[in-house]
């Protein structure tokens, strides 16, 4: 598993994809820390919700760099298709992890500059390690969400991207959709439960842990019903 590891970052580190999703996201904590100050759980929820369609994008297009005839020889090498697409999907885990330390490192370093201004109220541990959380839950969701529109599973690329943008945009819209149209909430479960982690701080001031134990749990079922069905669907799914 580990020089698969190996193997997976080298190309994915050759491709040069990985530079505008890190741009993107740093851009956008620049931006956002931009004016002070903020409330600790708002700002942290809204940088996960913003990681999530980073990594989103960052699982489809991750996706795409693979090259059938390499991918074949390579599962022939290890003589394990399982463990190859695992491997595959622990390295996107592994970016998500990486992106989910800045989007909480750049804020506590910012508070420190700024002589613990930055927020509304001093940061606490807690705040640091359940919004770590919240990030690296995301992103792990995100992740799973754009690589399941894999090529071999979706072939139509230009439908694969429709999807993902309608899918990932209904995941954080669905609530505010309730709204207007109760009826919704019949269809509107399928799609990935960004909406429900996020509203579970709304108005809060400090993070709870029982706020967020349904919406995680959701979170990590979600993501794994993703991961499981898109190996099936790989190991079953003819070159």
């Amino acid at each position: 598993m580990k020089n698969l590891l190996i193997y997976h970052f080298k190309c994915y580190l050759k491709s040069y994809k990985f530079l505008l999703p890190f741009l993107v996201y740093l851009i956008y904590l620049f931006a956002a820390y931009g004016i002070m100050p903020f409330a600790i759980v708002s700002s942290f929820s809204e940088s996960a919700g913003v990681l999530f369609f980073i990594m989103a994008t960052v699982g489809f297009s991750y996706a795409e760099l693979e090259n059938q005839v390499t991918e074949q020889l390579v599962i022939l090498r290890v003589n394990n298709d399982t463990r190859y697409y695992l491997s595959r999907l622990l390295v996107l885990l592994i970016i998500g992890l990486v992106m989910s330390v800045i989007g909480i490192l750049y804020p506590m370093i910012l508070n420190s500059v700024n002589n613990g201004h930055l927020f509304t109220r001093s940061l606490q541990f807690y705040d640091i390690a359940i919004g770590f959380g919240l990030h690296c839950s995301l992103a792990f969701l995100g992740a799973m969400t754009g690589a399941f529109f894999h090529p071999r599973i979706i072939k139509n690329r230009k439908m694969a991207v429709l999807l993902l943008f309608f899918i990932t945009v209904m995941g954080i819209s669905k609530g505010a959709l309730a709204g207007y149209f109760p009826q919704t909430c019949l269809i509107t479960w399928v799609f990935p439960p960004v909406f429900e982690i996020l509203a579970s701080f709304t108005k809060l001031e400090y993070f709870a842990l029982p706020a967020m134990a349904l919406p995680v749990t959701l979170t990590i079922v979600y993501g794994l019903a993703l991961m499981i069905g898109q190996i099936q669907l790989l190991k079953h799914t003819k070159f």
